[in-house]
């Protein structure tokens, strides 16, 4: 039965979009999203009514806070009283695990916590359970100004009041807190500025690239609705735009093959079939910077995962380890040297030999003579005897992007980096659109190194080269054979197929996910170029840009300089980077296809 608030909402909307069930922020999300695309003439209408109704109530009504919502219930004192008896019974690390256990458990118990401010963030409309969790049920722990886990049960809640031990050990983390709130403005401004002048050039610049290929998703994932089939899928052939009614016909369990920012094939910038419909439901324009605008919508939730932090967003899990917040945005796109999590990964193909106790603590691993450490806060996860490949992850915790492109290529590292800062947008902010990370991916990711020039020099490339990545696959057009996908184990990749790129070896793992997608032959290399993937952090990305003026928008101006004076660089000025042309003075417009 809708309840009196459904109603009044109900009433501000089009007929057709009422009834959705009980509505949370999310959910109103979806409705509104729903009538930009479908019926845009009424969603401002729609916007306004639904403004003026949470105005009208918040005027009249509004959220009255009681002893009830704060009072401690039987139920949490017996769950604080059992994990405060199972921590000081624990020893050595053990205490942690007791900490993090105890804090998720009590978590969990604020989930169901009835009353107004229970009920005001289940719905989404203001605060976090983890805010909530510290108000009725506890902190439980506290970390220090190292971002370490004090040993210490907090037993009291605010709403009853910290005792004077608790609250000495909780003013670290306060402390703490209060900088990161007057950092993270300038933290996330200057997050945003890097993103943008990395994907600043990603226009759209043609109706279709014409490729055949794309990336695995599930049916299930809503990620692929406005996207582009690029293979046939049932009774749905390759081109088939998916819309929220075919995404519901399509089986749950099956994988499709969609088209995807990251695979597209066109010379420069992206075509309208890989980029998908825009949030209105149309094609993006050719002109338009889409790289500009994913920069955007990926900067401006960076300031609020900081506050967040601030305010107890920030919920630890017990085993799972995680990245949160504008510090993991930062440590995947950066790829600092000292690397929280860091997965230990097999440097080379073959078999674990053995896995012996390190004397400073934590584990080698020995794979095919090469020995590896694993740190003493890794689970270890392979077992002596196991085959592995090169880029296959011995223990838990997050592997590295760099050495993920390393050992398993530009395709994967692409994959890898997308899938990470989807989590993190997820937890954070209940996602983003994926196609922002598949841009962004496909712009940090798009550099390889000349190690050989192979047979044909006609390409012009010399040892020693840092190229873009779409000169190398054109440059592959006339070095490629076609071998069943059996038989190109050990071979290197000459065309991109799936997220897979060209100059990527072989291995058994691969060849078992093409067969997998139904993909019986591939091309591979003959003479063609030796190249290796060149990643760097995102904040020195844009220095390989071979346009000296559009590096100036950047940062490092003198080395920026002195490296395009010492290679004779020029600047394309109607190119697809908007800074020459503001440098310039240039008309937009007048480029190669009426650009911008």
């Amino acid at each position: 039965m809708p309840t009196f608030g459904q109603y009044l909402v109900d009433d501000a909307l089009p007929e057709k979009y009422r009834g959705r069930g009980t509505l949370t922020s999310k959910n109103m999300h979806n409705v509104l999203t729903d009538i930009a695309k479908n019926d845009p003439d009424q969603y401002a209408a729609a916007v306004t009514g639904l403004k003026r109704v949470g105005d009208e109530i918040s005027t009249l009504e509004g959220i009255s806070v009681g002893l009830d919502d704060i009072t401690s219930e039987p139920k949490r004192n017996a769950l604080m009283k059992m994990h405060a008896t199972k921590y000081h019974r624990a020893t050595g690390d053990a205490k942690e695990r007791a900490l993090l256990t105890a804090q998720n458990a009590v978590l969990d118990y604020t989930k169901t916590h009835p009353g107004e401010m229970g009920r005001m963030v289940t719905s989404g409309g203001r605060g976090a359970h983890g805010q909530l969790m510290k108000i009725i049920g506890g902190p439980v722990l506290a970390r220090d100004s190292n971002d370490v886990i004090i040993p210490w049960f907090i037993s009291k809640n605010y709403a009853e009041g910290l005792k004077a031990s608790d609250a000495w050990v909780a003013g670290d983390e306060a402390r703490m807190n209060v900088v990161k709130s007057n950092l993270a403005p300038a933290d996330a401004g200057d997050f945003a500025k890097i993103l943008v002048n990395n994907m600043g050039d990603k226009l759209i610049t043609m109706p279709d690239c014409g490729t055949k290929n794309g990336i695995a998703l599930k049916a299930s994932d809503p990620s692929i609705i406005d996207r582009y089939l690029a293979s046939t899928h049932g009774q749905y052939p390759a081109g088939t735009l998916i819309t929220p009614a075919i995404a519901q016909k399509l089986s749950k369990n099956t994988t499709v093959i969609v088209r995807s920012p990251m695979t597209c094939q066109a010379p420069s910038g992206l075509c309208q079939k890989c980029q998908g419909l825009s949030t209105n439901g149309k094609h993006h324009t050719v002109g338009t910077n889409v790289g500009m605008r994913a920069a955007q919508a990926l900067a401006e939730p960076l300031t609020q995962f900081a506050l967040d932090a601030r305010h107890g967003g920030r919920v630890n899990t017990e085993e799972k380890k995680q990245l949160r917040g504008v510090q993991g945005v930062r440590q995947m796109l950066e790829i600092p040297r000292s690397f929280l999590h860091h997965a230990v990964l097999a440097s080379k193909d073959g078999a674990v030999e053995r896995i012996e106790k390190a004397p400073q603590g934590g584990h080698y691993i020995y794979v095919s003579g090469v020995k590896l450490y694993s740190s003493p806060d890794l689970r270890i996860t392979a077992r002596a005897g196991d085959k592995v490949e090169a880029g296959d992850a011995l223990t838990d915790g997050i592997p590295k992007p760099d050495e993920v492109v390393r050992l398993k290529g530009l395709g994967q590292g692409r994959e890898h980096l997308v899938d990470m800062l989807h989590g993190i947008y997820q937890r954070e902010t209940g996602g983003v659109d994926r196609r922002h990370l598949e841009t962004l991916a496909r712009s940090v990711m798009n550099h390889v190194l000349i190690t050989d020039t192979g047979d044909n020099t006609d390409h012009g490339f010399v040892r020693g080269d840092v190229i873009d990545y779409n000169r190398f696959h054109a440059a592959l057009e006339s070095h490629r054979k076609k071998v069943p996908t059996d038989a190109a184990v050990g071979e290197t990749l000459a065309e991109n197929v799936l997220h897979f790129t060209a100059g990527t070896r072989v291995t058994p793992s691969m060849r078992d996910t093409l067969r997998a997608r139904n993909i019986r032959a591939v091309n591979i290399s003959t003479t063609a170029p030796r190249v290796e993937p060149v990643v760097r952090a995102a904040s020195r990305t844009p220095l390989l840009n071979p346009d000296w003026m559009a590096r100036l928008a950047h940062r490092y101006l003198k080395e920026s300089l002195i490296t395009g004076a010492h290679r004779g660089d020029v600047s394309d000025l109607r190119g697809m980077n908007p800074i020459p042309a503001y440098a310039a003075g240039v008309t937009f417009g007048q480029g190669e296809g009426g650009r911008y």
